[in-house]
């Protein structure tokens, strides 16, 4: 299974590599939105602009809504249950199911953050040179070689 993404210029001029993600809102509505792969964070968060968007889905906080912690500082989430669905190079898609963390503040993250929790069940190539971004599991595998 190969699922590709691409090197994507965010707001401060800086490429990064990013995956697009889908959220079923209802029968009839779907939300794209970016998800950062982050090789730094634990686990997988949801930014506080999509966090309003899926507001219906949220979770009452519970003593599992956790304060998360990285570079940037502590940030509030709370937990919403969502299946994020990414698009395979067969024009498929897979399905990750939560739930996940979603930021509370929007000053926490402009981006959602792909992390650790889903990116450890793949091969996660980050390739800027060649402009490559790709999560893999069998039959796809790479091979690295001396040119």
């Amino acid at each position: 299974m190969r699922i590709n993404g691409e090197w994507v210029q965010c707001d401060d001029g800086v490429m990064r590599p990013c995956l697009q993600g889908l959220i079923r809102l209802n029968e009839n509505d779907w939300i794209e939105f970016p998800l950062l792969l982050d090789a730094g964070a634990d686990r997988t968060v949801l930014n506080a602009q999509l966090l309003e968007v899926l507001q219906p889905l949220a979770n009452a906080p519970s003593a599992e809504d956790v304060q998360l912690a990285g570079i940037g500082g502590s940030a509030v989430t709370t937990t919403v249950d969502v299946i994020i669905w990414l698009k395979r190079d067969t024009d498929d898609y897979i399905k990750i199911r939560g739930p996940f963390s979603a930021f509370t503040e929007l000053a926490s993250s402009d981006i959602s953050i792909l992390g650790r929790d889903v990116t450890n069940n793949f091969r996660v190539i980050y390739d800027y040179l060649d402009q490559a971004v790709m999560l893999l599991a069998p039959p796809h595998r790479y091979e690295i070689k001396t040119t």
